[in-house]
């Protein structure tokens, strides 16, 4: 059996499909009446509402890195693509980033 080796990520053969711009237009519209998560508030994120999850139209965005501590088979040679979002709705109890997730009041920024 031989292993593809992948050169760049995913989303650059989305990008130029134009799959990419599609997905985004898609996910956009759900925001109308957010049903993005399990909670499905309805809330109009296009509209800056906010629902259980704080957030509005524009995700909290705590950090964007490469992350070079995953099994080789999910990061490769230089790493995966991480982006840890602020404002979860889950509430776990175990939660290992609970700082950036869950601390909504201290998230909010013009940033």
């Amino acid at each position: 059996m031989m292993l593809r080796v992948i050169t760049e990520p995913g989303y650059i053969a989305l990008y130029h499909s134009g799959e990419l711009e599609r997905r985004v237009q898609a996910l956009e519209a759900r925001l109308a009446s957010c049903d993005i998560c399990p909670r499905e508030c309805k809330i109009n994120r296009l509209e800056n509402e906010t629902g259980f999850c704080h957030s509005a139209y524009l995700p909290v965005v705590s950090a964007v890195c490469a992350h070079l501590g995953e099994e080789p088979a999910i990061s490769g040679s230089r790493g995966s693509g991480t982006i840890f979002f602020g404002n979860c709705n889950m509430r776990c109890v175990y939660c290992q980033n609970y700082q950036i997730s869950q601390n909504w009041k201290k998230q909010k920024s013009k940033e």
